[in-house]
């Protein structure tokens, strides 16, 4: 494999002084914040992100990270029609841009609400909050590892290093990345990663590879001359089951994300989050990049079919095909990419910890300097055990899929109940998170028995607990049924 030019080095080294420059200056005008000014930099972005930032952020946090090695993966194992899967995506973030994002900033802006426990306790109560807070945050704690991965496997390739000190290093950057600037140095530096990344993937590397093979002409008569290879121009060789998966899998999520959730409170107005959804789905992530990430997996299964591990289609194509100085742009942006989603979804659990647990369980009257210190140390603790996490998953896509069964067997159902059906009750919503994500938990340890999917199993049982608890049950004092009025 072609190793880096000294170009390259100098380039990555150029992009990362950038990005770290970005984060201490954020820490440092938070630092000097009045009032609630430090902690709401750090877990809030203060609340000020136009449509550029809040766009990028949302699209850097799906895509840049476990997604991005996986599309290509998929692109090489299962080929064009692999490109369905980021467009399940797109179409949930396409709802979610008029269906939840006015309500939750409405509600946000008004109460200066922080988190999915927030959200919960203010509609239902304390005990129901704080049991979404923990079902959340285990979710998007294990999605984690799947980017620690993803940046340990770009590493690996990139600069020949064993797999191990690359997950080790890379986490270890991400964690103090994190740890310096929170949700607004995430935020910040996310433009400039989309930008890079967008570029040196979809209009750089594409084009490149598609000149190399001969088109998508060549592509197409290069695998339909055999049988066995010629599903992989076939848009629609992936079969219903396994779309019917996806959808179930992926569909939940983004009315769940704490992702999600932070850069909804983040953006500047009600307009701003909207729109900024809406143009994830559509154009970002249906059509560019599912199209596009696929294609480079296609790509490299043409021009490099003996591959050992098909997550590394990406970055083989880009060490391969791009010239030197440009490669190491985009594989910065790659990793750099990959550190978005892994601290975007990092700072998620760190935020319920500081806000739910440390804020109003252990001290409530917690200055802001100890909110801030408590959310940068619960970062280390939090980021060294997703590290951990990471090696007993090694496959990027199986780590993002299991986070996603987690949280949308315990939560989807009663974060719907919130947002549409003001019968829900408190009591209605907090056994339904309980049996539905008990159920996926006990159902995943006994190994999925039947074939049937743990998220399933929970819904199984979380939907007929909500309905039936919720009219057996009457709304309680805490209840705030106007609260999205």
């Amino acid at each position: 494999m072609t190793s880096l030019h000294l170009l390259d080095f100098i380039a990555m080294g150029l992009y990362f002084a950038v990005l770290l420059w970005i984060g201490v200056h954020v820490a440092r005008t938070a630092a000097g914040s009045e009032g609630d000014g430090e902690s709401e930099s750090f877990l809030a972005a203060g609340r000020d992100m136009n449509l550029v930032q809040t766009t990028s952020s949302t699209a850097a946090t799906d895509l840049g990270g476990g997604f991005s090695i996986a599309m290509g993966g998929l692109g090489f194992t299962l080929g064009i029609s692999g490109s369905w899967l980021i467009a399940v995506s797109g179409l949930s973030i396409v709802m979610v841009s008029f269906l939840m994002v006015p309500k939750v900033k409405r509600w946000a802006d008004k109460v200066k609400g922080l988190t999915t426990g927030d959200l919960f306790e203010s509609r239902f109560d304390r005990r129901t909050g704080t049991l979404a807070a923990v079902v959340i945050g285990l979710a998007w704690f294990t999605f984690v590892g799947g980017q620690i991965i993803a940046g340990g496997k770009l590493l690996q390739v990139t600069l020949e290093m064993n797999l191990t000190l690359a997950v080790v290093l890379s986490g270890a950057i991400i964690l103090a990345y994190t740890a310096l600037g929170g949700l607004k140095a995430v935020i910040y530096t996310d433009v400039f990663q989309m930008f890079v990344l967008m570029i040196g993937i979809i209009f750089i590397a594409v084009p490149i590879g598609l000149y190399k093979v001969g088109g998508w002409d060549g592509i197409v008569a290069h695998f339909s001359a055999a049988p066995e290879t010629a599903s992989l121009v076939d848009w629609t060789a992936v079969s219903w089951k396994q779309m019917v998966g996806w959808f179930f899998a992926i569909f939940p999520i983004w009315f769940i994300s704490i992702a999600g959730m932070q850069r909804i409170i983040a953006a500047r107005d009600e307009k701003t989050a909207r729109r900024a959804f809406l143009l994830t789905g559509v154009p970002i992530e249906w059509p560019l990049f599912a199209i596009g990430s696929t294609l480079i997996g296609l790509i490299a299964r043409m021009l490099f079919p003996d591959l050992a591990d098909a997550e590394l289609a990406t970055p083989t194509v880009i060490m391969e095909l791009l010239p030197a100085g440009l490669t190491g742009i985009v594989i910065a942006a790659y990793i750099a990419a990959v550190m978005s989603s892994a601290d975007s979804c990092l700072i998620g659990p760190v935020a319920i910890f500081t806000n739910d647990v440390y804020r109003k369980h252990l001290k409530p009257d917690a200055s802001e300097k100890s909110l801030v210190n408590v959310a940068r140390t619960s970062t280390i603790v939090l980021g060294v055990l997703a590290i951990g996490i990471a090696y007993l998953v090694p496959n990027v896509l199986d780590l993002i899929l299991y986070a996603y069964t987690f949280g949308a067997a315990g939560i989807f159902f009663p974060m719907l109940g919130l947002l549409f059906w003001p019968r829900t009750t408190a009591s209605g919503a907090f056994w339904s998170m309980l049996a539905g994500g008990g159920l996926a938990i006990g159902w995943t340890i006994a190994g999925e028995p039947y074939g049937f999917a743990a998220s399933y199993a929970g819904w199984v049982v979380g939907l007929p607990v909500l309905v039936v608890v919720s009219l057996m049950t009457e709304h309680s004092k805490d209840e705030d049924l106007q609260m999205f009025q």
